[in-house]
């Protein structure tokens, strides 16, 4: 349906007709849409992208165009509802039809049309001088002062969410950083070495700061690596990949099983990539001649994968000094980090957090070498023994002496011999 103007327009002669779901106009497509943005240079609605454009028009979500006599698209609208809100994902007017009236023009008949939809309030974000901003002024829009527009692309695209799924990956959970507890020191050497260089990039150019891209983390078993790997993916939204050596396989078949791995992770952006036991697949070649295949293949592989902006490669082990000497040399590994037992200070935090019903700083003091998986362990035996009392007819709750009882009971971690071991290897192999 065309509608000519008056007479006075009649240079203009242009029709105006909404594009809704029940009369479409088959002779405007959405590549005709497409090549007006483009051509307009600058649409209202730059906070949308071409694709959501045309999935609006494919969903039939209202729109408008104004066509010329001859058969020229001058102007579109496209908009989408959600809720009580239409969201205008472009207004674009052809550079030989401005200031025609035409913006105008499309903005009522939008109106019209979202009202139709069960929406009562059209918002558009617009710059200062962009088209369509004269429209806004003249159909009555308010201007909202102040307000800032914050945008970020989405992690992952499908292709990429693919990749990390079939490596049963994921998007951890946000919070995991926050809720590490009793780890401050190695908590606030990787902030600020690792998660804020790879957080504010921007930053880190500016200064000729390179974010790191490999990370070797070592300690005893228990001490919270695995859980730093993912809340470091946490804390930056991005991928988190386990690569577990025992999938891997040895030798030649390892190797290629590792190589192709990476391969397929290395098309993945904002990516930790995870190995644990890292000492499995990159032992001392001198000791373990099978390993010499996948040592290779590290060798190879870790240089490359760090090198590519928004990936992080973290590998943990248990026993550094089992682990080939080619692989801990400057170039593979840009931070070597020590991950401990907690100290008396960040066990009074994990006592606080675990078993509250204690003296925290006593129960610090007797749970030298403990760890977080050892103050669990200490939490449910304390509310085993509150709970077999209550049964019995006693007070339903949990005192110190429940805790200090099962602090009692419960055998560390980390024991003497291996807190020694950790603190000469950490002496000899940190690298932070």
């Amino acid at each position: 349906m065309r509608v000519d103007p008056s007479e006075e327009a009649e240079r203009v002669h242009a029709a105006w007709r909404v594009l809704s779901p029940d009369d479409r106009d088959p002779a405007v497509s959405s590549e005709e849409v497409v090549r007006l943005i483009d051509l307009a240079g600058t649409s209202t609605g730059a906070a949308y992208g071409r694709s959501d454009v045309v999935e609006a028009l494919h969903d039939r979500e209202p729109a408008a165009v104004a066509v010329a006599a001859d058969g020229t698209l001058a102007g579109v609208a496209v908009a989408q509802v959600a809720g009580a809100d239409a969201h205008l994902l472009a207004l674009a007017l052809h550079p030989d039809w401005r200031h025609q009236g035409i913006g105008s023009a499309l903005l009522r008949q939008l109106d019209q049309e979202i009202i139709h939809r069960g929406a009562s309030r059209l918002v558009a974000v617009v710059r200062p001088g962009q088209v369509g901003e004269d429209a806004f002024a003249n159909q009555g829009f308010t201007r909202t002062d102040g307000l800032h527009l914050y945008a970020r692309d989405a992690s992952m695209v499908p292709s990429e969410l693919e990749v990390v799924e079939r490596f049963g990956g994921h998007v951890p959970p946000d919070g995991l950083w926050e809720s590490l507890l009793g780890f401050s020191t190695a908590k606030e050497l990787l902030e600020r070495r690792v998660v804020a260089p790879l957080g504010h990039t921007g930053l880190a150019d500016q200064l000729g700061l390179r974010p790191p891209g490999a990370v070797l983390l070592f300690g005893p078993p228990g001490t919270g690596k695995t859980s730093f790997a993912r809340a470091m993916a946490s804390r930056l939204s991005w991928a988190f990949v386990e690569l577990h050596p025992s999938l891997l396989g040895q030798g030649v078949a390892g190797a290629r099983a590792l190589r192709d791995a990476l391969d397929e992770l290395s098309r993945v952006d904002r990516l930790v990539c995870f190995i644990d036991e890292a000492d499995e697949i990159a032992s001392d070649r001198t000791g373990r001649p099978e390993s010499q295949p996948l040592v290779n293949e590290l060798l190879k592989a870790v240089p490359v994968f760090k090198d590519r902006p928004d990936r992080l490669m973290v590998m943990a082990t248990n026993s550094i000094a089992a682990m080939d000497p080619a692989l801990l040399r400057p170039g593979r590994f840009d931070l070597i980090i020590p991950v401990g037992p907690p100290d008396e200070a960040e066990r009074t935090e994990l006592a606080a957090a675990f078993v509250p019903a204690g003296d925290a700083a006593e129960v610090a003091r007797r749970t030298d070498g403990f760890t977080p998986a050892d103050f669990a362990l200490v939490a449910q035996r304390s509310a085993q023994r509150a709970f077999d009392r209550a049964l019995g007819g006693g007070v339903a709750e949990i005192g110190g002496e429940d805790v200090l009882a099962a602090v009692a009971e419960t055998r560390a971690s980390v024991n003497p011999v291996a807190a020694g071991q950790f603190a000469t290897e950490a002496e000899r192999f940190a690298r932070r």
